[in-house]
């Protein structure tokens, strides 16, 4: 099998689908901005995970198609609300919906987005798994609301611990690629063995995919990450190389820095590369990088009980250049 070639067909099958499915109809103010979004590009990398654990269940992965729409909808809603939430203005290299039209359209395109994305997860009504669908799905839209508030709540949190990290990531980005590779495995009738270990390596990945956001928030080159790096440290965000790095300094001037970025929920332009120095000096780059491959060979240490097709070796293969992603 060739790989490329394989990974190409499955990201030109989402394309077209996503093009065929997302809806044209009135109000354009309402129809435009979802459009806007869901035809602005991204990686797909969750509807394509969704159609990998139908493929490694079933060899077959066309009968997940209306799930990994469904599942690519609902996570460009999370990215519309949260980018008002952060007073983003770029997404993709391109304007966020917030500034492009207004909040009230953007809250609106969010909302529809869910109706539509339900409606698709539907379709899938007669499969003999579909109350387990259904949860997880549900299930998901409800965690990611709830890593979103932890996120937000880390704000006006000065002792956010790893542990509480850990938690709002699993929530906020894992378990939305967890619940992929889980609802195609479901579609694909997967056995019990399988299942567990589609949401295992799901899990994981997801919990090394955020950690590597956060690193690469700051080493990434800025025109392939599509927005400014360090802008974690201008929001104020809790990275985990900022949790690590207030465990960890211990010369005063740093710890008056650290408890600087806390106080002031963030750091000014300028300021960024002082924070950058102060992690390059207590290895925290490293241990975050530690961190990360942890989660990935938990993840690589489930492929043994996948059964050997072509869809569990490309599952591999994105894994493995999600492991080395630059942006």
């Amino acid at each position: 099998m060739n790989i490329s070639l394989k990974y190409q067909d499955l990201l030109n099958f989402v394309e077209k689908n996503i093009s065929d499915l997302v809806p044209e109809c009135e109000p354009k103010s309402l129809y435009e901005p979802f459009k806007y979004v869901m035809l602005g590009g991204g990686k797909r990398i969750r509807p394509i995970l969704n159609l990998l654990g139908c493929g490694i269940a079933s060899n077959d992965h066309n009968e997940a198609i209306y799930s990994a729409v469904a599942i690519e909808i609902l996570h460009n809603f999370t990215l519309v609300h949260d980018d008002i939430m952060d007073n983003s203005n770029f997404r993709r290299n391109k304007p966020t919906v917030h500034k492009k039209w207004n909040n009230a359209i953007a809250i609106l395109t969010g909302d529809v987005m869910i109706g539509y994305a339900y409606n698709l997860l539907n379709k899938h009504n007669n499969h003999r798994n579909f109350n387990q669908i259904l949860k997880l799905f549900t299930n998901e839209i409800i965690e990611v609301c709830e890593g979103q508030i932890l996120d937000m709540d880390f704000n006006y949190n000065k002792n956010v611990t790893l542990d509480d990290y850990i938690n709002m990531i699993d929530k906020k980005t894992a378990r939305l690629i967890e619940t992929s590779l889980s609802i195609g495995g479901l579609i694909g009738n997967c056995s019990q063995i399988e299942y567990n270990a589609l949401k295992n390596i799901g899990k994981n990945v997801g919990l090394a995919f955020q950690i590597q956001d956060d690193i690469l928030d700051m080493v990434a080159n800025e025109t392939e990450l599509g927005k400014k790096i360090g802008n974690d440290l201008l929001e104020g965000k809790k990275t985990i190389l900022v949790i690590k790095a207030k465990e960890t300094v211990s010369e005063n001037a740093d710890k008056e820095f650290i408890e600087y970025y806390f106080n002031n929920n963030g750091l000014k332009d300028d300021e960024i590369k002082i924070m950058d120095a102060i992690f390059k000096k207590y290895n925290i780059y490293d241990f975050a990088i530690d961190k990360m491959n942890k989660y990935f060979n938990n993840a690589e240490d489930n492929y043994k009980y996948l059964k050997d097709n072509e869809y569990k070796e490309l599952l591999i293969d994105i894994i493995s250049k999600l492991k080395n992603r630059k942006y």
